[in-house]
């Protein structure tokens, strides 16, 4: 039976369409839960409540009916063994993502962020028009900088995706310098995708048939670029044969260092930019969105069910 509300129809209607793994009580809450967020323009408990009011739902009702989508079924007011496992829902997530891609390159960003001292939300998002649609992501708790925690989450995150993309598609999967890792430069190489990653300003590198020396001396000052291949770091545990980018803008007050397995011709010096893309994905999430900085909700499982709603601002 479909839903009374029309756009409630329609979403259950894509999501039988591109999560067909989803079971039916499941693709109704969800669908649930992203008209709410599009007519609320937020995806507050007490913003979504009032904007479906009018809609002819009794409150408590519909309060009991949201929380019921984000329990474990152990903790439902009716409990049973099925629970929503999120990580069955990402290759499918960003298959539909493909569905309408234009282009033979498909511009990836792997990054972090956090709710305050007790929740990190890691993420993979794709690249599109100036913001990021998230496709996969992993919650954990807040240890710190935690950055040895979150490779084997991302490295699964990667895994999981990879399915997804066809093969003739180039994946470039750009990072921040704070998540350089050499587990994750081999696991993003080793499903046929090629990194794009930020490395720490005091790196070292050696161009080929060339001495050794601190990467950002390739370039003269802002307002330069080089690109080149070689070999990074010194030690010979963490030696890397790898095309480096040093881009230094004329208003920045330090050059970006990059890593790449593609080769000089293949690499512009202006695709990392892209990055910054998806900032404005975390402000709709934590502010815009959210209000993340006030919620109460702090259960891993239960927020990275309440994630699924992310991705529907962006598209």
């Amino acid at each position: 039976m479909r839903n009374p509300v029309p756009a409630v129809s329609h979403v259950e209607q894509m999501l039988e369409t591109f999560q067909p793994q989803l079971r039916r009580a499941e693709r109704s809450g969800l669908a649930l839960w992203v008209v709410a967020l599009l007519l609320a323009g937020s995806c507050c408990e007490r913003a979504i409540l009032t904007a479906l009011a009018p809609l002819g739902y009794a409150e408590h009702a519909l309060r009991a009916r949201l929380r019921e989508w984000l329990y474990d079924g152990a903790d439902r007011a009716a409990p049973c063994a099925t629970a929503l496992d999120v990580t069955t829902c990402f290759a499918p997530l960003l298959r539909w993502v493909l569905a309408w891609w234009g282009g033979p390159a498909l511009p990836l960003a792997i990054d972090t962020t956090t709710m305050g001292e007790r929740l990190v939300v890691l993420s993979i998002s794709v690249l599109y028009r100036g913001a990021a649609i998230p496709v996969a992501w992993a919650v954990v708790p807040y240890q710190g900088s935690g950055k040895g925690e979150w490779i084997p989450h991302l490295t699964h995150l990667v895994t999981l995706l990879a399915p997804a993309v066809p093969a003739p598609m180039t994946v470039l999967v750009l990072t921040d310098r704070g998540l350089w890792s050499p587990a994750l430069w081999r696991q993003i190489g080793a499903v046929g995708w090629h990194p794009l990653m930020r490395i720490r300003p005091d790196a070292t590198f050696a161009p080929t048939s060339q001495r050794r020396r601190p990467a950002r001396e390739l370039v003269p000052g802002p307002g330069y670029a080089w690109v080149g291949e070689g070999v990074a770091y010194k030690e010979r545990a963490t030696r890397l044969a790898a095309t480096l980018l040093v881009v230094w803008a004329a208003d920045q007050d330090e050059p970006w260092l990059l890593l790449t397995d593609l080769a000089p011709g293949q690499i512009g010096v202006s695709w990392y930019g892209l990055r910054v893309w998806i900032e404005l994905s975390f402000r709709a999430l934590k502010s815009f969105g959210w209000d993340w900085h006030r919620t109460r909700r702090t259960a891993p499982r239960r927020v990275a069910r309440h994630c699924w709603s992310w991705p529907w601002p962006s598209c």
